[in-house]
């Protein structure tokens, strides 16, 4: 079994051709995608199909969504340890204002925050724009 066959059976994801080639996709670039991205690398792929194996890696913890102000969402590869429950995702997210690259900050860490009583937290963001050391 590749490895790829095995971190789709340790999230309890169906193997098909398409979530093969897909996470393939995520491990080989190693940076953020979008729908729009992977439409133009696998042309002949029905747009829902690859829209529903993002939504499936997503809820599986295999990959996190990034909302970056615009209206196209990109996704990153999560950390091995993400679950269905438990992504862990306390990093910011950091977009070059020149080459528009968007990137997680893995290094940096969102500190933990108190809310007032009765809150409860169900997602952090944390987006930083500026130029990136490749600009």
């Amino acid at each position: 079994m590749n490895t790829i066959e095995k971190i789709l059976e340790k999230k309890q994801v169906r193997i098909t051709a398409m979530r093969q080639l897909l996470l393939e996709y995520f491990l080989e670039k190693n940076k953020t995608l979008g729908l729009v991205e992977l439409e133009k690398v696998f042309p002949r792929a029905d747009r829902i199909t690859i829209y529903r194996t993002l939504k499936t890696f997503e809820e599986k913890g295999i990959i996190h969504s990034i909302s970056n102000g615009t209206s196209e969402v990109k996704y990153a590869l999560c950390k091995e340890f993400c679950t269905p429950t438990q992504h862990v995702d306390s990093h910011p997210h950091f977009q070059c204002v020149k080459c528009n690259k968007l990137e997680c900050l893995e290094s940096v860490i969102i500190p933990q925050m108190e809310l007032p009583k009765g809150y409860s937290i169900a997602t952090v963001e944390m987006s930083i724009r500026g130029v990136c050391s490749n600009c």
